[in-house]
């Protein structure tokens, strides 16, 4: 009997690399297959091909602003839904009215993205990052105040404070580029503070 124990303890090391590297086999093949179902979904959709584990990014990635966004532009040409890769990581741009409002009317895309887990310890659990019945709860609740009846008793304040934007612009059209921002920021908060005071 110790003859056996002595083969079985040659063999066991041997047995557990085996089963390991079996298992790692299986694991990476099945994710490799679930995640081609998905490309092959995907490459349905109209778009640049990427490059492998980088996607768009190399052609996406620009230093200058302006030509980054010439670049999306380029590529939402191809069609109303456009895919990238941004790395490994599928992306959709939607530069079609009809494509837009069939995303903003369903009522099964109401998860949000990673990106807003940022912003949950920050401002809870509210209309900005809460999702399904509770983001439709929220919803119904605020949509009464954004009603054209009651916009329309504002209307004086943004008429005002419109015209005084247009009176600044003017001022500044003289066929140089310029930032707009602080421009359209303070018009905002011009319309917010004259809101609150009518």
């Amino acid at each position: 009997m110790a003859w056996l124990r002595e083969q079985m303890m040659l063999y066991l090391p041997n047995l557990v690399t085996y089963i390991s590297f079996t298992a790692f086999i299986v694991l990476s093949l099945t994710l490799f297959f679930k995640r081609q179902q998905k490309v092959w979904m995907l490459d349905k959709i109209p778009g640049p091909r990427g490059l492998p584990l980088l996607g768009s990014v190399l052609y996406l990635n620009t230093v200058d602003l302006c030509e980054s966004f010439a670049r999306v532009v380029k590529i939402c040409k191809i069609g109303p839904v456009v895919k990238f890769w941004a790395y490994n990581t599928p992306r959709c741009l939607l530069s079609g009215a009809k494509a837009v409002e069939s995303l903003l009317t369903s009522q099964k895309n109401l998860d949000k993205g990673l990106m807003y887990n940022f912003l949950r310890p920050w401002l809870g659990e509210g209309l900005l990052t809460s999702a399904g019945s509770r983001w439709q709860t929220h919803r119904k609740l605020l949509t009464p105040a954004f009603h054209f009846k009651i916009l329309e008793e504002f209307m004086g304040v943004f008429n005002s404070q419109g015209n005084k934007l247009v009176q600044k612009l003017h001022k500044k059209a003289d066929g140089q580029p310029f930032d707009i921002f602080s421009d359209i920021t303070l018009c905002v908060l011009d319309i917010l503070c004259g809101e609150c005071v009518v």
